[in-house]
């Protein structure tokens, strides 16, 4: 019991000591301005042109770190699928259409599908699809259509912003996505 009222009065005796008698010193310097976003979102986008062969096993890959994009767990990532152009805009340049993955292609004896899934580290954009009688698609069979020259866009949307425009905005929309996060086609990493 002694050694109990001890330990009480020392532990007392150290929390009164602890005053508020310490002096503040003056404020630090400001820090430096940060990136510019739409109220502080940072968006990004990817361009990756790549050909769905065997080697590859049939996948496209986009390593986040080798881009030097930050991804947060939190954060949505969107693929789009380039699937023509519509004309050219006023300087030549051709206007291009994309469509959001998954992407499903439905052929008289088969299914051919385009999806990706995705972790804050990369992305994995794959073929999927199953023939007319229910096996596997042997995907090396493909017309090259399907397999070479493929083009995708990935868009990084912050946590924060995709909670509080997610409910207006047309995700499905690319152009809308990119406007809404002031993105221009000089900010996509090509």
């Amino acid at each position: 019991m002694r050694k109990i009222s001890t330990l009480l009065i020392c532990a007392f005796l150290a929390l009164t000591s602890c005053g508020t008698d310490s002096v503040e010193g003056p404020p630090g310097p400001p820090g430096p301005e940060g990136p510019s976003g739409v109220n502080g979102f940072i968006g990004t986008a990817i361009d990756i042109t790549g050909d769905f062969t065997a080697e590859n096993d049939y996948t496209l890959s986009v390593i986040f770190d080798d881009l030097d994009v930050e991804v947060f767990e939190s954060d949505a990532v969107l693929v789009y699928l380039k699937v023509g152009n519509s004309g050219t805009d006023a300087n030549g340049i051709p206007i291009e259409i994309f469509t959001p993955i998954p992407q499903t292609y439905f052929e008289v004896d088969k299914t051919i599908q385009y999806n990706f899934n995705y972790t804050f580290e990369d992305v994995l954009i794959f073929l999927d699809g199953v023939n007319s009688n229910g096996t596997l698609l042997n995907f090396g069979a493909l017309s090259p259509d399907y397999r070479i020259n493929k083009k995708f866009r990935i868009i990084v949307l912050p946590a924060a912003f995709a909670q509080t425009k997610q409910s207006n905005l047309d995700l499905t929309d690319m152009k809308e996505v990119m406007k809404a996060l002031n993105m221009k086609e000089s900010d996509v990493i090509k």
